[in-house]
């Protein structure tokens, strides 16, 4: 009985520790396993530990380059190549209409 208190601690402990692969098998990740494979390997370290909970946590419908090529809120699509391939066509499109824009505006100046 008085051992009690220190298997509660230690359950709390794990709990914590396979905190991705829960929340990865909570939410049916399709790489559910390879984060709890993760998960059991990264005991070596912190940041092992840190990319599951992320890789577990983040949403299922943005692929993971979304905020580095600029896309922050996704397109409900897991293609990498379709996000980068949107964002610089977002980008050629941005540099035609504000060339349009500035080519307008010496127009007007002209008139």
């Amino acid at each position: 009985m008085e051992n009690i208190p220190a298997i509660i601690f230690y359950l709390l402990i794990a709990c914590l520790y396979f905190a991705p692969s829960i929340i990865a098998f909570i939410r049916r990740h399709e790489y559910k396993l390879v984060i709890l494979g993760i998960n059991v390997i990264g005991f070596v370290g912190v940041l092992p530990w840190v990319i599951a909970f992320i890789w577990a946590a983040w949403p299922k419908n943005k692929s993971i380059i979304d905020p580095v090529v600029g896309n922050v809120t996704g397109k409900g699509r897991r293609n990498t190549g379709d996000t980068i391939g949107a964002a610089s066509y977002g980008l050629a499109r941005g540099y035609a209409e504000e060339q349009e824009a500035s080519i307008s505006e010496s127009n007007s100046r002209l008139d």
